[in-house]
């Protein structure tokens, strides 16, 4: 009788090296002869590689070699969600704590039978490669080391496989879209005095590929489903959606990500996209054009190039607008203050002051900003990027200091243990949406502008450059060109019998 061939089983490490192989279309024979396993079994890692690869990508323990788990599945997959939420806070963690918070997780869904023995316990922390270590040191410092190791073993095959502009990087940053500066703006009659803050905020998703040839749509979430500043308005130039604290959401990435996706899919690319490992990035399986990758944690701030300078590009050029539309205002209303003004700057504005502060972040500073994270561009020319001005009358410092205001602004929640639970077991009547309408804007609703009313002005626009020595007109024309096609697509078409009133 043949003796019956051992079963090499792989880990989940030499899995991932299986389906990076056979994404590069190397044979299943050569595969498998250079993993030391059978054929059969890398047809069945072909057949599960979007699965492989979210586990890896998800941090999950590289060198387990089959998925087990314990005597209550759902019990085990919250705590590992709850204890990486209680890391990010930096919470020290001892195995009664994760004893009692188990039992806890486990009645808030109704599992009543559950008993967190230290075998349990040992089982699960060697599943998930949770190990014990001692604290030191007082501040959560950036890990050089692991930026480093990425840098050397994770990137250059990222660089390797994808070309330059399928390499993409997305980041949200925190925006109080109405601050002011401190003290350097008043009416012209007013003395200079404090005043309270404006804490109204948004966050913004920025995305980009390597070469800034492709700076993708701005995603910005409020706290309002539906402002009043918004109604009567069909289009946006952003993709807006809304959260209860104005945060980005596991649920908001997925979607921003699949809707990526689809447009990556259409254009017939491969890319990969590039996010830090936050509990509002999950990992996301099913999407056939996009390789989700998150950076090592605690390495953003060395690595990751929209912390190296895109954001803060984009956020000078907003607050720039933001100050020069103040000083116009002011300069055309008697009796009002800064303040009052930037009240009135409604989440529309920011929307639109946003999107035009993103056009002017120039490709050439994204690409320093990937090279000042270790990304080689060798095949480009470096050249000086373009910082945006500080508005007159402010100074450097002061401008710096202006921009980085909302610096460390939040931009994502930790989930609960209620939310946690409910993502795993879901309750019985789905939580609503926010459906809130209000926003921390007081205009009324707004009259819709006629087509008479924008055909005037554009007139008065190109009397007003004729009578200045403006001698092209370019612009005006592709935008009078937008307006009769915006004209024309709304409408109605009249009847003659509305003009000749004569016929019978």
């Amino acid at each position: 009788m043949a003796n019956k061939r051992k079963r090499n089983d792989l880990s989940l490490a030499q899995k991932y090296d299986a389906v990076q192989l056979l994404i590069k279309k190397t044979p299943q024979a050569e595969v498998a002869k250079k993993l030391g396993c059978s054929q059969p079994q890398v047809s069945r890692i072909s057949n599960m590689r979007d699965e492989i690869c979210a586990q890896y990508l998800s941090n999950a323990n590289p060198e387990r070699k089959r998925q087990r788990t314990g005597k209550a599945a759902n019990v085990e997959k919250a705590l590992s969600e709850w204890f990486s939420v209680a890391r990010q806070k930096d919470i020290p963690i001892s195995g009664p704590i994760l004893a009692a918070k188990a039992k806890d997780l486990a009645e808030k869904m109704n599992i009543d039978d559950f008993n967190p023995t230290s075998g349990w316990l040992s089982r699960w922390k060697e599943r998930n490669t949770i190990v014990y270590k001692k604290l030191h040191g007082e501040k959560k410092d950036a890990d050089v080391a692991a930026a480093d190791n990425w840098s050397k073993t994770v990137l250059p095959e990222i660089l390797q496989k994808y070309k330059a502009e399928d390499i993409y990087n997305a980041d949200e940053t925190g925006l109080y879209y109405r601050a002011l500066p401190d003290g350097t703006l008043a009416a012209k009659k007013d003395q200079v005095s404090g005043s309270k803050k404006a804490m109204d905020r948004v966050t913004v998703l920025v995305a980009c590929n390597m070469t800034g040839t492709d700076k993708r749509k701005l995603l910005v979430i409020g706290k309002s489903k539906d402002p009043r500043c918004f109604r009567g308005k069909k289009g946006l130039p952003v993709t807006y959606r809304n959260s209860k604290n104005a945060w980005m959401t596991g649920k908001l990435f997925t979607e921003w990500l699949q809707d990526f996706n689809k447009d990556m899919k259409l254009q017939g690319r491969k890319v990969v996209m590039l996010v830090d490992n936050c509990t509002a990035h999950p990992p996301t399986d099913k999407l056939e054009n996009v390789n989700m990758m998150f950076l090592p944690p605690r390495t953003t701030s060395l690595i990751q190039p929209c912390d190296q300078g895109i954001i803060r590009n984009l956020k000078g050029h907003y607050r720039s607008q933001v100050v020069n539309k103040i000083i116009e205002d002011i300069d055309g209303t008697e009796d009002i203050t800064a303040n009052e003004l930037a009240k009135k700057l409604n989440l529309l504005d920011a929307i639109h002051m946003l999107t035009k502060a993103w056009r002017n972040v120039k490709p050439v500073t994204v690409v320093n900003c990937f090279k000042k994270g270790g990304f080689s561009m060798d095949d480009r020319v470096e050249t000086e990027e373009a910082e945006p001005l500080p508005p007159t009358g402010m100074t450097n410092d002061e401008f710096n200091t202006f921009v980085n205001h909302d610096d460390k602004l939040e931009c994502h929640s930790l989930p609960t243990d209620e939310e946690i639970c409910s993502a795993i077991v879901p309750p019985p009547t789905p939580t609503p949406d926010v459906s809130d309408d209000s926003e921390d804007d007081d205009d009324d609703y707004i009259i819709p502008v006629m087509a008479s009313e924008v055909r005037s002005h554009l007139q008065r626009i190109r009397r007003y450059f004729e009578e200045n020595s403006c001698d092209d007109f370019s612009l005006l024309y592709n935008l009078e060109d937008q307006f009769d096609k915006v004209a024309a697509t709304n409408q109605r078409q009249r009847k003659i019998t509305e003009f000749i009133n004569w016929i019978p």
